[in-house]
């Protein structure tokens, strides 16, 4: 999932970025349940991030734009997904948003920062880590951009946020007959 908060960090990013898109999280499921990322930990402070399991509820994304992206993934490569996404989940405080990796990236500077990841360079991490998706650079220099070009990547939708989790949300309430 990429997003567009239109938050000031987002718009100022989106300054010079010129994308869509400024933000990119993971999810398992389409309902988008639990989005997995590297952003801020609190709302009213963009500065002060790490792993989060984001709460689509926040303000800040009542009013986002985003696209929908899915992929075919075997069982393997899901299931070492689920591994990778409670590792860091246990593991969550000892990592770090990696706002030094966003003036590098800008910059085009080679630097890894142990421990830190910024949002589309956590994405880049765990879709090559888990097997689903090799990069031809270095998950640091991945943007949300880059990921929204992958030819493993569908889109299934581009608007507002809010419209597309009710539209999922009527979705799953219908009633369905599974046959075995």
């Amino acid at each position: 999932m990429l997003t567009d908060t239109n938050t000031v960090f987002s718009r100022a990013i989106k300054l010079y970025t010129k994308a869509t898109y400024n933000h990119a999280s993971i999810a398992l499921e389409p309902s988008l349940l639990k989005p997995y990322s590297f952003g801020r930990k609190y709302a009213h402070n963009p500065f002060w991030g790490g792993f989060v399991e984001e709460d689509l509820s926040r303000h800040y994304f009542s009013r986002a734009q985003c696209a929908i992206y899915a992929c075919e993934v075997s069982e393997e490569q899901y299931k070492n997904l689920v591994e990778l996404l409670s590792f860091y989940n246990q593991t969550k405080d000892i990592y770090r948003y990696n706002l030094i990796g966003l003036v590098t990236l800008a910059l085009n500077i080679d630097f890894d920062r142990p421990d830190s990841y910024f949002c589309s360079q956590f994405v880049a991490s765990v879709l090559n880590e888990s097997g689903i998706h090799t990069f031809e650079k270095e998950p640091h220099f991945v943007t949300p951009e880059d990921l929204s070009h992958l030819s493993i990547f569908e889109q299934l939708y581009s608007g507002s946020l809010m419209d597309y989790l009710l539209t999922v949300s009527e979705e799953e309430t219908k009633p369905q007959l599974l046959l075995s």
